[in-house]
């Protein structure tokens, strides 16, 4: 089954219907009947079995239990289990189901759920979809204190938790808490896993405001700093400002782990920022530059004090708005400054790891603007409600464009580097799944589906095509199809995009269907518990390919059926 998604609100809908359930290997000492939900179809196929707590391993009693079409998602029933953790849906018609659980405390799940990947239960002769043994996960916690180095608390740090993302290799944030008076946080609902904590937040005793040149005497800077002009750096777990490297806190299921955090204050730097203001507007209507550091590929945003504002005359003759900002720590950043109202922002970086760092608005060269058209192969229309997305193939983040009925877009502010060009087709009850299937550019350089900015305007030709393609299979095991397999499907060619890469969780048959999959020249494997690797990085998967099964997807093709079963091989 494809990733698993969403949560359902639990009823239990159906007639109750008290009876055994076949086939159920139940906890020991459980007894007595099951909750059956009546799914209104023809079919004449059950699907049973109980909840269980994976911490324990004792029946969960009221756990909803939610049956979907793993097709098209659409809920087909629900139910609860009952005082011995059982359920049951009846009258179930041949075909392929998701199930989830979920139970107060604990993760809501999948069947078989790993990595983002559950097992879908297969119904039809010959198939046994009863006694299905489904365990539930307690949820986990973080908890901790965030102080400085006097040892006093730290109130309202922001702390946010990240975590690797299973198989694609990046980090991502997973929950943030504001730590209370006292500096105390927690963050629930975690499941098993290594979590990375980093802190931020702005002393409370911290001088307020900046002095003005003209109070000072002389130029900025002669006049001694008060001894409370600092700022707190960005600290990770267990006490590090870099965040590569932080440590990683590894949680159990079920568990509630302490992780303290000290920030250390440090003198704040000084930020100038010229504001060329030909006009000689009113500086009220300028916004402050907003400041952003690097964190595990993400751009945490910065605590910036009060600034100051004055106005000057350029050698130009042109006014000159300068805006001096208090409150950062010595670092690298990321800045994001609109200039005027109303106009693009400017992105740049910066190192202001010395006091009076200065930053003028006019040498930054501008962003560059990528605009074209999108066109479907063969000539056919576009589809409503296309977007196109630029996903930065290095880091994390993605632009968004609108694609217009005529097929055109525009990209503003892109900044250089190597992109991924993706589609995004169709609203809820009208999707389509399109790939760019050829790209030309002036301007930019284009490699694959892949595409190269500078500084230059690009105009990108883009034509979009259906990857409608499945491709379906069985993995086997010592001769036997074999349940809740990883299986990927990895392209050939380092160009092929991160849309070429597919992936599933074989199901109760030891089936998998592998969706929307682009032409090209493929390996497929089946591994083992292949979810805890980083099956999505280049090369991660090459020891395997040996063993693989060499898929051609044409682009007329619809649906490849494998005749051979592809062999499991251990992780």
């Amino acid at each position: 089954m494809k990733w698993a998604a969403g949560i359902f609100v639990l009823a239990a809908p159906g007639a109750w219907v008290w009876g055994a359930t076949p086939g159920a290997q139940l906890p020991q000492g459980a007894g007595g009947g099951s909750r059956a939900a009546d799914i209104q179809t023809a079919g004449n196929r059950t699907i049973s079995g109980f909840v269980i707590s994976g911490v324990n391993g004792e029946a969960l009693a009221d756990a909803g239990v939610t049956l979907s079409d793993a097709g098209d998602g659409k809920k087909a029933a629900e139910t609860a289990t009952d005082g011995e953790g059982r359920f049951l849906f009846a009258n179930v018609a041949d075909g392929r189901y998701t199930l989830r659980a979920s139970h107060r405390g604990f993760v809501t799940a999948g069947y078989e759920e790993h990595g983002g990947f559950s097992t879908a239960i297969v119904t039809g002769g010959g198939l046994d979809t009863t006694g299905l043994r489904f365990t539930l996960e307690a949820q986990a916690a973080i908890y901790g204190t965030v102080t400085e180095d006097s040892g006093d608390p730290v109130p309202q740090a922001r702390v946010s938790l990240y975590h690797r993302v299973g198989g694609l290799g990046r980090m991502e944030r997973a929950g943030m808490a504001l730590a209370d008076a006292m500096g105390h946080f927690e963050l629930h609902h975690l499941t098993a896993g290594s979590y990375y904590l980093c802190a931020s937040g702005e002393p409370w005793y911290r001088a307020i405001g900046v002095t003005a040149p003209e109070e000072q005497g002389g130029a900025a800077g002669e006049k001694p700093r008060s001894p409370l002009d600092v700022a707190y750096r960005l600290t990770c777990y267990p006490d590090t400002t870099d965040p590569n490297a932080a440590e990683a806190v590894e949680v159990s299921a079920g568990d509630r782990v302490a992780a303290n955090l000290t920030l250390h204050p440090v003198p704040a730097v000084h930020i100038s920022v010229e504001i060329p203001n030909p006009t000689g507007q009113q500086h009220g209507g300028i916004a402050p530059p907003i400041f952003f550091q690097d964190v595990f590929g993400d751009r945490d945003l910065v605590q910036a004090g009060p600034s100051f504002i004055s106005e000057s005359q350029g050698s130009d003759g042109n006014s000159v708005t300068t805006l001096e900002i208090s409150g950062v720590a010595p670092g690298e950043y990321d800045v994001e400054v609109r200039p005027q109202p109303g106009a693009p922002s400017l992105f740049t970086t910066m190192d202001a790891t010395t006091d009076h760092a200065s930053l003028d608005l006019s040498s930054i060269p501008p962003e560059a603007e990528v605009s074209g058209k999108i066109s479907m192969a063969g000539g056919g229309s576009l589809p409503n409600e296309l977007s196109m997305m630029l996903m930065p193939v290095q880091g994390e983040g993605q632009g968004f464009a609108q694609v217009f009925s005529d097929g055109s877009f525009t990209f503003h502010g892109v900044r250089p580097g190597t992109y991924s060009v993706l589609l995004n087709s169709g609203g809820p009850t009208n999707r389509s799944f399109l790939f760019a299937a050829q790209l030309s550019a002036s301007g930019g350089r284009v490699e694959g589906r892949e595409l190269e900015v500078g500084s230059d305007a690009v105009v990108l030709n883009v034509v979009a095509a259906e990857a409608s393609v499945t491709v379906r299979g069985f993995a086997k095991s010592n001769g036997k199809p074999t349940p809740g397999v990883f299986v990927v499907l990895v392209p050939e060619g380092a160009s092929a995009g991160r849309e070429a890469l597919k992936a599933d969780q074989t199901d109760s048959d030891g089936s998998f269907n592998l969706l929307h999959v682009l032409p090209g020249a493929y390996s497929l494997v089946a591994v083992e518990e292949g979810w805890t690797l980083d099956w999505g990085q280049p090369g991660a998967m090459a020891r395997y390919l040996a063993k693989g099964e060499r898929v051609n997807v044409a682009a007329d093709a619809k649906q490849i059926n494998l005749k051979e079963p592809v062999e499991v091989q251990s992780k």
